[in-house]
């Protein structure tokens, strides 16, 4: 009885977690009352309470799932070989990632325009782990460039990504010009390329793998001929 007890309790609070993502990312904190989620989720009030203390816990756990997610499915990744691979191989996980997740995406974007009083955690949560994680492979790539310029390259790709996934993909297409059908691989190659140029991972002619190294925001190319 007891072990039924403990499974019936975890499925209800699996149940509150999964219809409180999509209220809080449609209405924001403010705006998605705990009483609405309760019924929701087909419980009373003091269950989600016994479950989550209150509604800044619930939407706190919200978002660590995200980042549990983000620490399972981005394992540490070493360069090897082909530098130019590694950075495409995560890019497009990363965009598999934004897109199985573009709810909880649409929730850290709400809560930044609705300037939510859970920044912070959201930052210590989500933002600040990929960032280290990114951060370990293009201090590599970029000895070169301060943290500061490292930092803004990484928040730039998120926040392209974001931008992005949030919005439908009919309209994404329609934005872009081409097939709804054709519009993702457009984007992830788009995003591999922008990611390669600013590591400094280009191909010259012929399709051999340089390295270009810029100097006082110049590209300098190693190319033969070109000084």
């Amino acid at each position: 009885m007891g072990r039924r007890s403990r499974a019936d309790g975890e499925a209800t609070r699996e149940r509150i977690l999964d219809v409180a993502l999509p209220l809080f990312a449609e209405r924001g904190y403010a705006g998605a009352s705990i009483r609405t989620i309760a019924k929701a989720a087909e419980v009373n009030v003091a269950t989600l309470a016994y479950h989550f203390e209150d509604k800044d816990g619930l939407y706190v756990t919200v978002c660590q799932r995200l980042h549990e997610d983000l620490a399972n499915d981005f394992p540490d990744v070493q360069l090897g070989a082909n530098p130019r691979e590694t950075v495409h191989g995560i890019i497009a996980q990363a965009w598999s990632f934004i897109r199985a997740h573009r709810l909880h995406i649409q929730l850290l974007m709400r809560n930044v325009l609705d300037e939510g009083q859970h920044r912070d955690a959201i930052l210590d949560t989500w933002s600040e782990p990929l960032i280290g994680r990114a951060l370990t492979i293009i201090r590599v790539l970029r000895p070169d460039r301060s943290d500061v310029e490292n930092r803004l390259f990484v928040l730039t790709l998120m926040h392209t990504m974001a931008r992005i996934v949030v919005e439908s993909p009919r309209q994404h297409a329609r934005m872009l010009g081409v097939a709804e059908a054709d519009a993702e691989a457009h984007t992830v190659s788009w995003l591999q390329g922008l990611a390669c140029r600013e590591l400094g991972l280009v191909r010259a002619f012929g399709g051999e793998l340089r390295r270009v190294r810029v100097v006082r925001g110049f590209l300098r190319c190693p190319l033969r001929g070109i000084g």
